[in-house]
């Protein structure tokens, strides 16, 4: 062992080599293989562990037999959604990009922004006129009416003004919608207190810009700005876009801010459906805390986390409630199954006679399972839609895998989705989709 006086060491590799970008390109390139160099070196460590007589012997020991080759089985493809607007709907490229077409036309519904806070550096003045400017001329095509804002300028950009500002603001003024926050460099510390600030002391909507995504030539800049508006209309109440669903008396709506599968349903007058989203944050600190991130769908504008909201504006209780749990890995199913599920059906004794019907969809997006469309010898990640739901599935649980992105490099990885409660006789196709 060898012990080393901290005052007299420094630290040596990584933290020099992220900051080169043709050394992060190499790992990028080398970490992202391609579906025929993943099978290769698959193939390859298959071989090795067959010409091996010790690996072999292991194997044998416990009753194993590695296949020569990767497993094949047949898959399908669900078909392409609809993308519905507010004035209009569309079918997607292959390459599942459409934001040209929600930047030309109106969401299905807007928040005027007319009472809302810019701030940023003294220094960085021109930038936050050219933004402002840029909002001004792009939000009329999205249907969005841009207020032009009350300007906070900082003397400099250090963590205590930020903060000391933005305090003094919120301390003074209750009816700002909004705060957007520009920032001169990609520096965690402050985004992170901004956020903290915003989201846990003093609660308000709020969006922070890294100057130098703003400074590039102007059509970049309207792209840029065009989504920051999107994000901004999201976090203020509005909804980007829906889809239609097999279920026939409901729709569903999703955002661009909210990872897939935690998107909101349309509810009905006839059979109202609430959908939940939960994950679980574990600190990896001494002392062990566990935060819970939870949304749910109310009604067709607005995401919020209550049964008493979602009376308030329906008049009436969900009859089936949709539960997509992230985080939970094989061993931890039987714990969700046993014990969380039992604590939310506790909850429905809030209110009287009432027993909804539920599903719990545990989501597995952590996933070292790799999925190959072959034609023609040729190896290619799975289009869009792909699902697996047999041959190598669970025997115990029903679940599916699921691809619903497309992967411009590398390798598609599906998303496991395992059903481990439907009392509501939602079929599995009807999951799928």
């Amino acid at each position: 062992m060898v012990l080393l006086v901290p005052e007299l060491t420094f630290m040596t590799g990584l933290p020099e080599m992220k900051k080169e970008s043709r050394m992060r390109k190499e790992v990028t390139r080398e970490m992202l293989q391609s579906p025929r160099q993943h099978y290769t070196r698959l193939t390859t460590l298959l071989q090795k562990i067959r010409d091996s007589p010790e690996a072999s012997l292991e194997l044998k020991r416990w009753g194993l037999c590695l296949d020569t080759d990767i497993h094949k089985t047949q898959g399908r493809v669900l078909p392409v959604e609809r993308i519905n607007l507010r004035h209009s709907s569309f079918l997607p490229a292959q390459d599942l990009i459409w934001s040209k077409e929600v930047t030309r036309e109106a969401s299905i519904s807007v928040v005027a922004m007319n009472y809302w806070f810019l701030v940023y550096p003294k220094r960085l003045q021109d930038l936050a006129r050219d933004l402002v400017a840029a909002m001004e001329g792009v939000c009329g095509p999205m249907g969005m009416h841009v207020s032009r804002p009350a300007l906070v300028e900082l003397r400099d950009d250090r963590i205590e003004t930020y903060a000391k500002t933005i305090r003094s603001v919120l301390s003074t003024e209750d009816k700002v919608q909004l705060l957007l926050c520009i920032i001169s460099t990609n520096r965690e510390d402050l985004y992170v207190a901004i956020k903290k600030l915003c989201c846990v002391q003093t609660p308000v909507p709020s969006q922070v810009i890294n100057a130098q995504s703003l400074s590039c030539q102007p059509g970049k800049l309207r792209s840029v700005v065009q989504k920051v508006l999107l994000q901004m209309n999201c976090k203020m109440g509005g909804e980007l876009w829906g889809v239609d669903i097999p279920l026939g008396i409901l729709e569903l709506s999703g955002f661009s801010l909210i990872p897939s599968p935690f998107l909101c349903f349309f509810p009905s007058s006839q059979k109202q459906l609430m959908v939940i989203g939960m994950d679980v944050y574990h600190c990896s600190s001494s002392d062990k805390r566990s935060v819970i991130g939870f949304v749910a769908s109310m009604n067709h504008i607005l995401l919020v986390f209550s049964h008493f909201f979602f009376f308030q504006m329906n008049h009436d209780l969900p009859r089936k409630i949709v539960v997509y749990r992230d985080g939970v890995s094989d061993s931890q199913l039987d714990t969700v199954l046993k014990y969380e599920i039992p604590q939310m059906q506790k909850c429905f004794g809030t209110f009287e006679n009432y027993q909804p019907s539920m599903v719990v969809v545990v989501v597995q997006k952590q996933m070292s399972t790799n999925f190959y469309t072959l034609a023609a010898e040729q190896l290619s990640s799975p289009p869009p839609g792909t699902v697996i739901d047999h041959t190598v599935t669970s025997s115990e649980w029903q679940d599916f895998f699921l691809l619903a992105h497309v992967s411009r490099q590398g390798c598609s990885v599906p998303t496991r989705y395992i059903c481990v409660l439907n009392t509501a006789s939602i079929s599995t196709e009807h999951l799928q989709r």
